[in-house]
């Protein structure tokens, strides 16, 4: 049986090199992801994911009664994005929730077979999603992508649980644009919402 995360930790604070690789990669392709879809940049994609796991050596801040290490691991990577285009003078800020309304005609739910389609027509879902805004983009990883439950995003991006919700479901609406679907007929809502095949990205 494989050993927990919270065991590795264990071991790799009392100086065990051999559990924080198990750790790296068991993590690292997760928090890479992350920061590649969120920045749309590979290169400060790798120096972020180098960055969170060089934190999770020198802070022992993790408190697995708060919640699994992968959530804890994106919320560092979401924090140091944040930080990095702030440096650079590049981070967009956030506008109130109810900026700009959508069109209500947008698509409510696509076929996986669909989605597939339709990013392949315009470049790929990856590009389809950067070009969010990052307060719909950063939920559509979290939730859609890496399947975090809302709980655990609410507490990534320090938020209302019911804004995550909220955010979700403009970010599948705004994707749904930025792809050019077209409307459907009311389709059948799972207690997640609408299901898209976004995890192949």
């Amino acid at each position: 049986m494989s050993p927990t995360d919270a065991e590795l930790l264990q071991r790799m604070q009392r100086g065990d090199g051999e559990a924080f690789s198990a750790l790296y990669q068991r993590h690292q392709q997760r928090v890479y992801r992350f920061a590649s879809l969120y920045s749309g940049v590979d290169g400060v994609a790798a120096d972020i994911t180098q960055e969170v796991f060089m934190h999770l050596i020198d802070n022992h801040s993790f408190d697995p009664a708060q919640g699994e290490l992968r959530a804890y691991l994106l919320g560092m990577a979401r924090n140091l994005l944040r930080r990095h285009w702030r440096d650079a003078q590049r981070f967009e800020a956030l506008p109130e929730e109810d900026e700009g309304p959508l069109r209500e005609s947008l698509v409510e739910h696509l076929e996986p077979s669909m989605l597939v389609c339709r990013a392949q027509q315009h470049g790929g879902l990856r590009a389809a999603i950067f070009a969010l805004p990052s307060y719909y983009r950063e939920v559509m990883i979290l939730c859609e992508l890496e399947e975090l439950d809302y709980l655990e995003a609410a507490r990534i991006l320090e938020v209302p649980i019911g804004t995550v919700r909220s955010r979700l479901n403009r970010a599948r609406k705004a994707l749904c644009v930025a792809m050019g679907a077209k409307a459907t007929a009311n389709a059948p809502v799972s207690d997640r919402g609408e299901s898209y095949e976004l995890r192949a990205v």
